[in-house]
């Protein structure tokens, strides 16, 4: 499993193959040379214990070693081993050095490219897929899955090269010692890793659940914060506070109970050393009494067996650790793996449109629901034409217009622009047709000049002065302390409702769409900006298409047509006029509710 997610992960380390080779190759020489200072000592401990020095020829490796560390004398001897032993760990620290760095650089590019095309992928996903998930878990996977995967995953590549080498080294030596003391080495060193085994498993479960608690914890934190003017003025912060502290609670019992068993891993493993350290002292004693082994080299071979445990302990955590990385590396190729259930045709859209929109038997339903959301819609928009959708809350107006713009592609039925297939263009030239005004205008926590600019970074600023006022915006934004280059804020926040529609059409209007969609831009206005916001929309329509979504019906009186929705269904066509002649006419008894309550000073709901 851990191989194919480390092929999964090639592509992203493709563009570092030659610093991961070249840390490799000095993370290679730093472990061998750091791990042969540990048979440098030999000569010394069998000065210590009085044993008959070797000589120049020999064939065992340790003694050749060891005939080049003795000198005339013990203290000379002595000297050349600490020279050695310095010399050494300055090569092998230089050489660490540079490894370690050159593995920042790959560690730090490496989660760069995974998190540009992680992110890139979600832009290309389709709206039901971040409708039918917490926004909160999405950004865990961009920061916390992608940080544990880069650090440990990768992070994990010279783990798993270097310590080997040390393994090697030091198990060569331990079998030019005693060849059946090793071997008993090597059986505890497999039991270990058994017990890792049945480990990894529960790792891997609890690695899983610990990280879909922490996307809660953020989804908590990034809705309270959203909303806080709604959390603040329905007193709901400690409401709020308890939802939060909930789920760190939660985090926290999930977090200790991986610490324990993760944590329980190194103990016994430790323990199990032990017991083999005690079994090879007592068998290695017994061979130096029969004198099959010298004193020295025991001691050797059991300071061998001391510093065998760290990279054995540090591969067994590894191995714990890449398989809690390999739950949060899962959780990222189920995104990258995920697919669009809307997706691009190949030809470019014309940049205007001369024949009428056509909608063919369409209807939709939502993945989560049990009926169409709209159902049989016929429907023509003529070029030029300002079309109004008018109808109760949940009659299909705004489904109509996201089927249109390619949000979603219909369930049954066909819709045609300029004569072909929506579905046959791509996203890119099919939604430059369309300027989108809604009601919850959202505005980037940027300047207002690029706020206006953002469906056109090319436009010059005389152009984005020229929007804002055909938008009514131009007066307002002059009078801020910083006039354009005011920062508006996270969503807008530092703007009236009217001043971030004016802004949203200046941006529609730089755009300079041939299709125009307004769902709703006024109905959260008072009169006064409601005015201005509609003066404005008046500048957009000329000589452009217009679809007008509305609940206030005094606001599309002058619309070419007006289209009457009703549960998903078209029930009525026609104009202003026509419609108030249907007597029993759903648009009249609407029209007639919403002039009575005006009247009585009421605010009408649809």
């Amino acid at each position: 499993m851990l191989l194919r997610l480390y092929k999964r992960l090639l592509p992203f380390a493709r563009p570092y193959t030659g610093k991961i080779v070249l840390a490799a190759i000095f993370n290679i020489i730093s472990n061998f040379v750091g791990t042969v200072n540990l048979f440098a000592i030999l000569p010394i401990i069998a000065v210590i214990f009085g044993e008959k020095q070797s000589v120049p020829g020999t064939s065992n490796v340790l003694d050749k070693l060891s005939s080049y560390l003795i000198g005339d004398t013990p203290i000379a001897s002595l000297v050349r081993v600490c020279a050695f032993v310095f010399f050494t760990y300055l090569v092998k620290n230089i050489f660490e050095y540079i490894n370690k760095y050159i593995m920042v650089l790959v560690e730090n590019g490496m989660g760069r490219r995974l998190r540009d095309t992680l992110f890139e992928k979600l832009s290309t996903l389709s709206l039901d897929y971040y409708y039918e998930r917490k926004s909160g878990q999405l950004l865990s996977r961009l920061t916390n899955d992608v940080g544990m995967v880069n650090g440990t995953l990768v992070g994990s590549i010279m783990t798993v090269i270097g310590q080997p080498v040390q393994i090697v080294v030091v198990l060569g030596g331990m079998m030019l010692m005693s060849w059946r003391m090793t071997i008993v080495s090597i059986v505890i060193a497999a039991l270990s890793l058994w017990l890792v085994r049945l480990f990894r498993n529960t790792l891997k479960n609890m690695s899983h659940r610990l990280q879909s608690l922490l996307g809660d914890i953020l989804s908590v934190a990034q809705e309270m914060i959203g909303g806080i003017k709604v959390v603040k003025s329905f007193g709901m912060e400690r409401y709020e506070v308890n939802r939060f502290k909930a789920e760190t609670e939660q985090h926290y019992h999930g977090s200790r109970r991986l610490a324990r068993v993760r944590n329980l891993m190194s103990p016994i493993n430790e323990t199990l050393a032990v017991l083999g350290f005690i079994g090879i002292l007592w068998f290695g004693g017994q061979e130096v009494f029969a004198h099959q082994l010298k004193g020295s080299e025991l001691i050797l071979f059991l300071l061998s067996l001391i510093y065998l445990m760290q990279p054995v302990k540090t591969l067994s955590e590894v191995n714990g650790r890449l398989y809690e990385a390999s739950a949060a590396a899962e959780n990222l190729f189920t995104i990258l793996d995920a697919e669009a259930t809307v997706k691009p045709g190949i030809v470019t859209a014309p940049r205007t449109i001369t024949q009428p929109i056509r909608f063919e038997q369409v209807a939709f339903r939502y993945r989560s629901a049990t009926e169409n959301a709209i159902n049989g819609i016929d429907l023509e928009i003529y070029p030029n034409e300002v079309l109004a959708l008018v109808g109760p809350s949940g009659a299909g107006k705004t489904t109509l217009v996201d089927l249109l713009v390619r949000f979603y592609d219909p369930t049954e039925g066909r819709i045609f622009l300029d004569g072909r297939d929506i579905r046959d263009y791509d996203f890119e030239s099919l939604r430059a047709l369309f300027g989108i005004v809604t009601q919850d205008t959202l505005l980037f926590h940027d300047t207002i000049l690029s706020n206006i600019a953002y469906g056109n970074r090319d436009a010059s600023q005389e152009m984005i002065y020229e929007a804002a006022k055909a938008a009514n915006a131009h007066d307002f934004i002059q009078q801020l302390p910083n006039g354009y280059n005011t920062l508006v804020g996270d969503r807008g926040v530092r703007l009236s409702g009217g001043q971030r529609q004016r802004i949203a059409i200046a941006r529609a209007l730089l755009k300079d769409p041939p299709i125009l969609i307004f769902d709703e831009a006024t109905s959260a206005l008072d009169t006064e900006n409601e005015m201005l916001v509609q003066e404005a929309i008046q500048n957009l329509l000329h000589h452009r298409t217009a679809v007008v979504i509305a609940h206030r019906l005094s606001t599309i009186q002058q619309a070419d047509r007006i289209v009457v929705m009703d549960k998903g269904k078209i029930v009525e066509t026609g104009s202003h006029d026509d419609l108030l002649s249907v007597d029993g006419g759903l648009y009249k008894r609407l029209y007639t509710i919403q002039m009575r309550a005006g009247s009585e000073g009421v605010v009408s709901v649809s």
